[in-house]
């Protein structure tokens, strides 16, 4: 990583430990008003979901290797 990357990593972290419970809530609000649409009933949709069904996978997850036992891959 180059120093620039650690930079702004720095100042990304400080930003965010300045931030007040109350700039981080306005913060959560904005995003979940832009992030998800509200819901809706779409008739494609529901045809597209009656013809479709998942198919589970069967194949057992790679094991873990790291030491603690709580990487992405066990949890």
């Amino acid at each position: 990583m180059s120093d620039a990357d650690q930079r702004l990593i720095a100042r990304v972290v400080e930003a965010i430990r300045e931030r007040t419970d109350a700039q981080g809530a306005a913060l959560a609000d904005a995003l979940a008003a832009r992030w998800s649409p509200p819901d809706r009933l779409d008739p494609a949709a529901l045809g597209w979901l009656r013809h479709w069904s998942p198919r589970p996978a069967h194949f057992p997850p790679p094991p873990c290797s790291c030491a603690a036992g709580r990487c992405l891959v066990c949890n």
